[in-house]
């Protein structure tokens, strides 16, 4: 019992090793990530939460994956609100993140 245990929790972490599962829309691709030193002289637009699965099947996910699509995310949704960059604000938490979002170019 416990070998198929291992094996099923191998098999699992193997599947989802490298996985995003967030795609860029065309808007998204061209939305920039940015520090917070360099938007001083952007517009705020508002800040938005997006939230990934953490873990598949109680494994969790690696945390290059989660960054990955919690900022694909993010990228998405600013375009949505007329932004053009987003900032993190803190770290990933439990797969949640929230944005800053800012209209750099023609603020």
């Amino acid at each position: 019992m416990k070998i198929r245990l291992l094996l099923l929790s191998a098999l699992i972490a193997t599947l989802t090793a490298g996985c995003t599962w967030v795609k860029l829309t065309p808007q998204g691709e061209e939305a920039r990530v940015l520090k917070p030193n360099q938007v001083a002289s952007c517009k705020p637009m508002g800040t938005t939460t997006v939230q990934v699965a953490a873990t598949v099947l109680g494994v969790p996910r690696p945390r290059r994956d989660v960054e990955h699509d919690l900022q694909a995310l993010a990228r998405n949704a600013v375009q949505n609100a007329g932004g053009d960059t987003i900032v993190p604000e803190g770290q990933p938490v439990d797969g949640r993140q929230t944005f800053a979002m800012y209209r750099c170019i023609n603020p």
